[in-house]
C-alpha cells in the first residue's frame, strides 16, 4: 500500500492512546511526526549557517551578489522560514487531533453517564415493568427467544435472531450500535443498583464512570451466580495437549503476519500456537490463541466458549485461560522469557489477561477484536489493540478507558471496515471476521505512522531474524458432563 493506494478510504485508519488525548488517522500523525523532523533538520541547518556567517569578514553592507555572504544570508532567511512554517503546521495538526480527542473523551464521558442513568432508571422501573410484562411472557416465548440466543453464531444465518441480521444486514455492523451495545452494558451495574434502591449519584461514583469498583467485570460476576445454578456458565477442568509440530517457521515481520498466523476458529481443531525464537540460553515467544469455537451455554468438550467468554469477562480463571497457561508450561516457556501474546476476539481477551496476570515477562502484546477494555494491563507494556468500529464484539468489554489514563506503551487503532461498501448479507458479524482482521493489520504494516512502525520494529528485533520452530496445542474440558 503505498503511494495512490494509501489514500484509499479502507486504509483510514484512527490512532489513540498512547498516553495522550491526541486521536487522529494514521496520515495525519505522521504527517505531523514528518513535520517536526524537518523542522528539528532546519534548526541543525540555521546553526550551522550562523557558523559559516561568523566566519564571513566582509560587512553586509559590501556584499555582492556573487559573494558567499549574500548567498549564505539567503540560504538562512530560507531555512528559517521552513524552521518556522513546518513548526506551525505540525502544531495545528496536533492540537487538531488533541482537539478532536478531546472532545471524543467528552462524548465518551457523557455517554457512559447518560447510559448509566438511562439503566439505574429502568432498575428504579423494573417491578412496575415486569408485572406489566408477566401475562405476555409465556414459557412458549421465553423458550423461542433462549432457542434464538443460543443459536445465533457468527457466520450462521440459518436460525434464530440470524434471520432478522439476515434481512437487515446493517442492524449489528454499524459503530452507533455498537456504542450504544457498549454504554448498555457498561451500565448493567448500575439497573442493578437502581433495583437495590441505591442512590444514582452514588451508583455512578461506584461504577466505570467513578470509581471503577463496579462494571462490566461485577455484571458478568452477577451473571454466572444467576446462571450457574441453571446449569449454565459452569466452569470445569482443563488439560492440554499437542496437536501439531514442532515445525519450522519463519520470524514475523508485521502485524499481518501475527494475525495470519491465529488459529481460525475450530470446535475440533488446535486454539493455540506458539513460536519459539533464539537459543536454548535466550529464547523468546510468541503466543497466537484463537477466538470462541462454540456458542452454546452449557460447556462441551473445549473450553474455547461461551463460558470461558463470561467468566474471563469476569476477571476468573476460565477455562481457555487455564489451558493457555498449561500450553505456556509445557512448551517451556520460563518466567523471564520474552513473550508476545497475540488474539483474535476471546484469544486477544485471554491474551490481555496473560499480559496483565504478572506471571511471565510480556515483551509486547496485539490484540484483534477484542472486548478487554476492563483488563488493565501494565503501562510500560507496548501494545496495538485493533478494532473495528462497526464490529459489535468489542463492545461486549464495557466502555475503553479515558485516553489519559492509557499507558503511555498502549495504542489503539480502529477502522470502520464498511464505511464504503456495503454489509454482506450472509453474515451475522461480518466485521468481527478475522480475515477482515488481518487486512486491518496489513494497513497497520504499511502506515507511517511512528508509533506503528515502531511497534513492528520491536517485534523484529525481539525475535530476531533466525527461524524458529512452531507447536499447535489443543484444550479440552475433562469433566464437561457434571458442568451439566
Amino acid at each position: 500500500m503505498k503511494g495512490a493506494d494509501r489514500w484509499a478510504p479502507e486504509s483510514a485508519l484512527v490512532v489513540s492512546g498512547g498516553g495522550s488525548t491526541v486521536v487522529a488517522t494514521d496520515e495525519m500523525l505522521a504527517r505531523a511526526a514528518a513535520l517536526r523532523v524537518l523542522n528539528s533538520e532546519a534548526r541543525d541547518w540555521r546553526n550551522r549557517l550562523e557558523r559559516i556567517r561568523d566566519l564571513e569578514r566582509v560587512p553586509a553592507p559590501a556584499w555582492t551578489s556573487r559573494g558567499v555572504g549574500a548567498h549564505v544570508f539567503s540560504l538562512a532567511c530560507a531555512v528559517d522560514s521552513v524552521e518556522r512554517r513546518s513548526d506551525e503546521l505540525a502544531s495545528r495538526l496536533v492540537a487538531a487531533a488533541e482537539g478532536y480527542g478531546d472532545a471524543d473523551r467528552r462524548a465518551q464521558v457523557l455517554s457512559g453517564i447518560s447510559g448509566a442513568s438511562f439503566t439505574w432508571l429502568l432498575g428504579r422501573l423494573a417491578p412496575i415493568l415486569l408485572s406489566a410484562a408477566v401475562p405476555a411472557l409465556t414459557g412458549a416465548t421465553v423458550g423461542w427467544l433462549l432457542a434464538s440466543f443460543t443459536a445465533a453464531q457468527p457466520g450462521d444465518t440459518s436460525e434464530g435472531l440470524s434471520e432478522l441480521v439476515r434481512e437487515n444486514p446493517r442492524l449489528l455492523t454499524n459503530p452507533a450500535v455498537v456504542q450504544l451495545v457498549r454504554v448498555l452494558l457498561s451500565g448493567v451495574d448500575d439497573g442493578a443498583a437502581g433495583v437495590l434502591g441505591v442512590p444514582l449519584p452514588l451508583s455512578i461514583a461506584l461504577g466505570d464512570e467513578g470509581a471503577g469498583l463496579l462494571g462490566v467485570t461485577s455484571s458478568a460476576v452477577g451473571l454466572l451466580s444467576l446462571a450457574r445454578p441453571l446449569g449454565l456458565l459452569r466452569e470445569t477442568p482443563v488439560t492440554v495437549t499437542p496437536a501439531g509440530g514442532p515445525v519450522p517457521t519463519r520470524p514475523p515481520n508485521g502485524l499481518a503476519d501475527l494475525a495470519r498466523r491465529i488459529p481460525t476458529v475450530s470446535t475440533r481443531g488446535p486454539q493455540v500456537r506458539i513460536e519459539r525464537y533464539g537459543g536454548a540460553l535466550k529464547p523468546s515467544w510468541i503466543l497466537y490463541i484463537g477466538g470462541t469455537a462454540s456458542w452454546k451455554p452449557v460447556p462441551g468438550g473445549q473450553p474455547w466458549d461461551v463460558t470461558s467468554n463470561v467468566t474471563a469477562v469476569a476477571e476468573q480463571a476460565s477455562g481457555s485461560y487455564r489451558s493457555v497457561i498449561a500450553a505456556l508450561r509445557q512448551a517451556g516457556v520460563k518466567p523471564d522469557d520474552p513473550v508476545i501474546p497475540v488474539g483474535h476476539s476471546q484469544g486477544g481477551l485471554i491474551a490481555t489477561q496473560v499480559a496483565a496476570s504478572g506471571s511471565f515477562n510480556i515483551a509486547a502484546l496485539a490484540t484483534f477484536g477484542t472486548p478487554a477494555a476492563h483488563v488493565h494491563v501494565p503501562d510500560t507494556t507496548p501494545s496495538i489493540q485493533t478494532q473495528h468500529t462497526d464490529d459489535l464484539v468489542t463492545a461486549l468489554g464495557g466502555t475503553a478507558d479515558d485516553p489519559e489514563s492509557t499507558g503511555a506503551a498502549h495504542l489503539i487503532v480502529s477502522r470502520e471496515v464498511f464505511a464504503t461498501e456495503s454489509v454482506p448479507s450472509g453474515e451475522t458479524l461480518p466485521a468481527h471476521d478475522l480475515d477482515r482482521y488481518r487486512r486491518t493489520a496489513e494497513l497497520i504494516d504499511a502506515s507511517p505512522e511512528p508509533r506503528l512502525q515502531g511497534f513492528r520494529e520491536r517485534l523484529v528485533s525481539i525475535v530476531g531474524p533466525e527461524p524458529g520452530e512452531a507447536t499447535l496445542w489443543r484444550g479440552w474440558r475433562t469433566d464437561a458432563a457434571e458442568a451439566r
